[in-house]
């Protein structure tokens, strides 16, 4: 009984704090991802937790389908974008729509069709054969380049016409998420020391695996100039849907003046243990000079949010890539005064 109390608990918090049904068949994040005929994007309608989905399976509030005359963004990138450690409606895509109209704009719409681990290749995919239909006025892509360092270099989402786009079986509604909880608090009741001693075995495990010349002992220069091919493959999709593209450089909480706490440092080599963290940090460094040449050979717009991250006020990352809500503002507001002057005047409806 005291088992089905917790669980019960558990269920009425999420549907007090989220609005999840007591009997949801979303059991984890990754089940917010469809794979289809158009490739890799988010699944219409599915909510887990603070992530929910619209009928475009963009996370955000319903959206018309006709746009009529006002402003349609699009942003694009992977979980920083999607939105991670931010409280609801303060992912900096939904902070960009409260900028844009702060700035004069006629009820500008903001999509934000961002996944996690969503990759370049895949963005520009959906670009091709999603976003094009959706009548995309201007494209926001804020890059993760140490993508480019996993084991191999990032590709397309395969599309899948036979994929099955349905909800999950009703089942899973049957799975507790109790044992979740439970595992989150172990979690956060771990201390800091420990963890990163667990995440640097983990490292070590993944290296003798493969062995001591797998690792990345200099800057691959390969993986960046895949980068710059693919973005440049980016901006010649979104020219080609019609829509103006913003460039945004990725930041991150190692390229402000004040040191960031190194145990995000091997938090984020975790992710990439191909990659130690000096070449993490300089490949990120160098993967934002390439986007700035890129908009500048294209002619698009950039934000250069590493520079402005690296001087700006307040806790902006919540780990050593991601947003707090004061970051995600920081970032929605710069790419708010670049969304302005790269676009026509919108006429008032």
């Amino acid at each position: 009984m005291g088992m089905l109390a917790l669980e019960l608990t558990c269920r009425v918090q999420d549907l007090i704090a989220f609005g999840t049904p007591l009997l949801s068949a979303y059991t984890a994040q990754d089940q917010l991802i469809v794979r289809d005929a158009d490739g890799m994007h988010g699944r219409p309608h599915a909510r887990f937790r603070k992530w929910i989905m619209n009928g475009l399976g963009m996370r955000g509030p319903e959206v018309p389908d006709a746009k009529g005359s006002m402003l349609r963004v699009v942003t694009a990138g992977a979980s920083e974008t999607f939105g991670l450690y931010e409280t609801p409606r303060h992912e900096y895509p939904r902070q960009l729509e409260d900028s844009l109209a702060a700035h004069g704009l006629p009820e500008p719409q903001v999509l934000n069709a961002a996944l996690p681990g969503m990759s370049l290749p895949t963005v520009e995919e959906d670009v091709r054969n999603r976003l094009r239909r959706l009548g995309v006025d201007v494209l926001v892509y804020y890059p993760s380049p140490v993508q480019y360092l996993e084991d191999e270099r990032p590709v397309a989402a395969a599309p899948d016409s036979a994929a099955n786009d349905q909800d999950p079986p009703r089942f899973r509604a049957l799975i507790p998420r109790v044992v979740g909880r439970i595992r989150e608090r172990i979690k956060q009741a771990v201390p800091a020391s420990l963890t990163t001693w667990i995440r640097e075995r983990e490292i070590e495990r993944a290296v003798a695996s493969h062995g001591a010349d797998w690792r990345f002992a200099t800057l691959p220069e390969d993986r960046l100039a895949a980068f710059d091919a693919d973005l440049r493959l980016l901006v010649g999709s979104a020219h080609r849907i019609g829509a103006r593209l913003v460039l945004v450089t990725h930041a991150n909480a190692f390229a402000a003046a004040e040191p960031a706490d190194s145990e995000w440092r091997t938090a984020w080599e975790r992710f990439y243990p191909r990659a130690p963290a000096s070449i993490l940090i300089a490949f990120d460094s160098a993967g934002a000079e390439v986007t700035r040449r890129v908009a500048a050979d294209s002619g698009v717009a950039l934000v250069d949010l590493r520079r402005i991250s690296a001087s700006a006020q307040g806790q902006l990352f919540a780990d050593y890539a991601h947003f707090t809500d004061r970051g995600a503002a920081v970032a929605a507001g710069a790419i708010a005064r670049a969304v302005v002057h790269s676009s026509p005047p919108v006429a008032a409806q």
